[in-house]
């Protein structure tokens, strides 16, 4: 009995890159300036990039579940799933994080800092979602700058899904399998 390997190798293909993490990219927009409280700041935005599986099926990603979750904010932009086991100058932190996919529910708490202490110099971001996003820095002598933007009624959150290479790899899976089975057919 002839065993038809290419159909079989596409369809394990298809099935191995069904199994690829999802990703999600946001943004959140418009805050209210601690400066300025009845003015809302269009230009402010953090941005970034979630990457996770519900793992356990309850139908949201928790911090456990993430593979990345890169923010991008205005003194730095990294990765905070990977955060952890800074050093005293040196850190970044989540503390709070849950996503639940389709909803546009997601809720965030995380925080870096990068202090030289033998230049006076130090930058500090904090974002807790549904409340304020603040950026401080001082460079030696020169005065700090400190940005306190707080969330309110002009705020905006869009979650976008990020086409996987996953559903490429389906598709052309999808299209090989037809292919080698209009062949098959063809031939037999």
């Amino acid at each position: 009995m002839k065993i038809p390997t290419l159909p079989v190798g596409a369809l394990l293909l298809c099935t191995a890159a069904h199994a690829a993490p999802s990703a999600w990219d946001f943004e959140y927009r418009g805050f209210y300036d601690d400066h300025d409280p009845g003015v809302l700041r269009t230009d402010v935005a953090v941005t970034g990039r979630i990457v996770g599986e519900d793992a356990d099926g309850d139908g949201v990603i928790h911090e456990s579940e993430l593979d990345s979750l890169w923010m991008n904010m205005r003194l730095w932009s990294g990765d905070f799933a990977r955060c952890g086991g800074g050093t005293v100058d040196h850190d970044c932190q989540l503390d709070v994080f849950s996503f639940r996919p389709g909803s546009g529910d997601l809720d965030i708490s995380a925080s870096w800092r990068d202090i030289y202490a033998t230049q006076l110099e130090y930058h500090t971001e904090e974002f807790v979602s549904g409340d304020r996003y603040v950026a401080r820095s001082s460079y030696g002598h020169d005065y700090p700058v400190d940005d306190y933007y707080f969330f309110g009624a002009g705020t905006t959150l869009t979650i976008t899904p990020v086409p996987e290479p996953g559903a490429w790899m389906m598709l052309g899976c999808g299209l090989v399998a037809l292919a080698a089975l209009r062949k098959g057919k063809a031939g037999g």
